[in-house]
């Protein structure tokens, strides 16, 4: 009896590879992701009880505590932020800026328009070629104030001298060294541990008449070899 192709076909065993069975049969068998398991009460209490302190933590609490008793210093104070020490903080402050301050250079022309004439400029002063900015100082160092003449420029002779009419430069020429050491070096520290005059630069002083007309030295001879 003649077959046909189909029934061939049908009657032939399937000669596909166990191999391939058994991947097909993996393939089905293959677990699908589970679902993550829901935690219950007392564990989500237990991780909200786990509190995590870093160190943002510790500087809100630090600021916090700066900013109550500034507040507290102020209530109790009336007037004050820091328990009274207004100058020792400021003078300290200013002590850091002066560190990381870069300094200005000005001629004794410029400095002279710092004279508190010109309400739009500060007030400068010049100490043993050191400027410092007084301009909360102004009842004292600006026009009318009792020390006006200090301002815009350096007047480091009349601190020693007292002359506040006739010595009001910077040369001090023919004052000894150590009357200079003591009463100028008075001034200068009490200008730079100021709790509210701050360092601005320092002058570029000119030379003076009298060293402008000191003689020069003269030159030594030539020497000659001695004649033969």
């Amino acid at each position: 009896m003649v077959q046909t192709r189909q029934q061939a076909r049908e009657a032939t065993p399937d000669s596909r590879p166990a191999a391939a069975s058994k991947n097909t049969e993996k393939e089905t068998e293959t677990p699908q992701p589970s679902r993550p398991r829901k935690k219950s009460n007392a564990e989500t209490l237990k991780d909200e009880d786990q509190v995590s302190f870093g160190i943002i933590d510790l500087l809100r609490i630090i600021g916090g505590v700066v900013v109550f008793t500034c507040m507290l210093s102020y209530f109790i104070m009336g007037d004050s932020y820091v328990w009274g020490h207004d100058k020792v903080v400021r003078k300290y402050w200013n002590g850091v800026k002066r560190t990381f301050t870069k300094p200005i250079y000005l001629d004794e022309a410029t400095l002279a328009l710092y004279n508190g004439t010109d309400p739009a400029l500060p007030i400068y002063l010049s100490i043993n070629g050191t400027i410092y900015d007084v301009t909360q100082g102004r009842g004292k160092y600006g026009p009318g104030g009792g020390y006006s003449f200090f301002a815009g420029r350096d007047a480091s002779r009349a601190y020693i001298t007292g002359d506040f009419k006739n010595d009001l430069t910077w040369d001090l020429s023919g004052i000894d060294e150590e009357r200079v050491q003591k009463a100028l070096g008075h001034w200068a520290n009490f200008f730079a541990d100021h709790d509210t005059y701050t360092f601005v630069g320092y002058l570029v002083r000119e030379p003076t008449k009298a060293q402008d007309e000191a003689p020069e030295p003269e030159p030594e001879p030539e020497h000659k070899p001695d004649e033969l």
